[in-house]
């Protein structure tokens, strides 16, 4: 049998070890739009409004440019699939999604994308998550989450090691955070 003091480290190795495993599968993030116009999903015209490191039941800002909320929110619908630079910006040219951004607003943002853009944007959004994680208190780094995975040649395929939910703000809850509403 434990006792008092035991059983209090015994809990906190619990928490750590729950911790890891979950860190095993990469951070949690939540992805808010707004603007949604029907209640079927991510659909084109609504607006990437913020991406969210959630850590330890806390939401941190990414404090992502428009181009980084549009190429992370891309990242993680196809996290499963690394891709090459160029492919990215394909995907992200080709996207109505992206082609439309902020359109239900009634002013369409969009970006354009390279290759080499890509990889820009790849190293600031690195940088972003690298300073939130420190703020948070999280012991990974952001390569690890942003990854760059060699191909046979000399091409470098990128992916997104992470949990992430969508959530769509409601038009009376924008302005707050602390209210996201899953959809």
């Amino acid at each position: 049998m434990a006792t008092e003091p035991q059983a209090s480290i015994i809990a906190r190795i619990d928490v750590v070890l729950a911790e890891l495993r979950e860190l095993q599968v990469g951070p949690y993030f939540k992805i808010a739009h707004r603007f949604q116009r029907a209640l079927l999903g991510c659909e084109p015209g609504e607006e990437v409004w913020s991406v969210f490191l959630i850590y330890r039941g806390r939401e941190y800002p990414i404090p992502f440019s428009l181009a980084l909320l549009l190429l992370f929110d891309y990242l993680a619908r196809t996290r499963h699939s690394p891709q090459l630079a160029t492919q990215i910006a394909a995907g992200l040219r080709r996207s109505e999604f992206v082609q439309l951004h902020g359109a239900n607003a009634g002013a369409v943002q969009i970006r354009k994308y390279s290759g080499s853009a890509i990889k820009e944007y790849i190293k600031r959004m690195r940088q972003a998550l690298g300073k939130v994680f420190a703020e948070a208190g999280l012991p990974i780094a952001a390569e690890r989450v942003i990854r760059s995975e060699a191909t046979d040649g000399n091409g470098v395929r990128y992916c997104i090691k992470a949990s992430v939910d969508w959530v769509h703000l409601r038009d009376e809850l924008e302005d707050s955070v602390g209210n996201l509403v899953n959809s």
